[in-house]
């Protein structure tokens, strides 16, 4: 039997509109939500592989595909990027609290000196403290925060001087990035020196500075190594650096609740140890490869840590007393404490 021109035609035109109603049923990714990631972390660095990556991928399996991080180039310098945020211009991206202290001060907190010996419980603590105590204070209006953390003790890295006594750092030049770790930098007696990650080992390996404070793990995955020749490890750390991840307001207020509660299932707390884990385990492997390239490490103690401390003591005071009264600062700091201690 022979078909019509006409049936044959009207029988395609229904196939077609079934098959294209099963795919769409059976293919959420082509309804599915890109957000762009502006990122300024080099790409093999391992906040970009461990933690925006990894991130990225729980993300796209937690909404079953429906929202997917497209990681970009840069569309600015690291301190822009909570303003790009802001402004639309990227829809997502990292960002280091340090870089505009001016606009982010209860982050100062947990940056505080000797706290711990680890990133792991600091960040659990850290996204804790911000759940009770930060969260209504108003610091990332206009953007949507989907986690914090900080990195691992930071340390004293000079290219040739070994630090015996608290004179031997006076006057030297330090790489800093900003708040408290520019303050630290100033108790110690040592002149602050703000230059991009990036740009450390070209800063320190022409004697432009003298050295860095910085995590172990930063000094070796920033390629910094070859330029530093001693190494002063303080208990608890000089500080740690606050960090984040934070969303475009429009962009996360254009999800749906189901995805919402999807992202923030893998954010938040989760976040927090992710990003922890990998600091932690990149520290281990960071002094492993330094000392391995020749780096003399030593550990503060005595009275060299003693005086260390003496000159930090005030950061602490000076932190609780800069409070506006949104946030009882003294409550925080102690409850941070406790969950430090829980945490290990």
């Amino acid at each position: 039997m022979t078909l019509s021109r006409r049936t044959l035609l009207t029988g395609l035109a229904a196939g077609a509109l079934a098959l294209s109603g099963l795919a769409a049923f059976h293919e959420p990714a082509s309804a599915q939500t890109v957000i762009r990631f502006s990122n300024w972390v080099p790409p093999t660095h391992p906040v970009s592989t461990d933690v925006i990556g990894k991130w990225a991928e729980n993300v796209k399996e937690a909404t079953e595909g429906r929202v997917e991080i497209e990681v970009i180039s840069p569309l600015g310098n690291p301190p822009s990027h909570i303003d790009l945020v802001q402004n639309g211009v990227a829809d997502a991206g990292f960002i280091v609290h340090g870089y505009t202290p001016d606009r982010f001060k209860l982050t100062e907190g947990p940056e505080l000196p000797f706290l711990a010996d680890d990133s792991r419980s600091a960040s659990i603590a850290y996204w804790k403290t911000y759940e009770k105590f930060f969260a209504d204070a108003g610091e990332y209006d206009g953007v949507e925060l989907m986690g914090l953390w900080v990195h691992g003790p930071a340390h004293f890295f000079t290219r040739d001087k070994e630090i015996n006594t608290l004179d031997d750092m006076s006057n030297l030049k330090i790489r800093v990035g900003g708040g408290m770790a520019k303050y630290v930098a100033e108790d110690l007696g040592t002149v602050p020196f703000f230059a991009p990650s990036s740009q450390s080992y070209e800063v320190i390996s022409k004697g432009v500075a003298d050295g860095i404070m910085f995590p172990t793990e930063s000094v070796y995955n920033f390629k910094i190594g070859p330029a530093i020749g001693q190494a002063l490890e303080v208990p608890g750390g000089l500080y740690r650096s606050s960090q984040g991840i934070v969303m475009n307001k429009a962009k996360w207020d254009s999800l749906s609740p189901e995805d919402q509660e999807a992202i923030r299932g893998v954010s938040g707390l989760a976040m927090a140890e992710l990003a922890a884990k990998m600091w932690d385990e990149q520290d281990a492997i960071g002094k492993e490869e330094l000392i391995k390239g020749g780096t003399n490490f030593k550990t503060a103690d005595g009275e060299l840590l003693e005086e260390i401390k003496a000159k930090l003591s005030v950061e602490e005071d000076k932190w609780i007393a800069a409070g506006d009264g949104k946030v009882d600062r003294k409550a925080a700091l102690d409850y941070l404490k406790e969950q430090i201690k829980a945490a290990n």
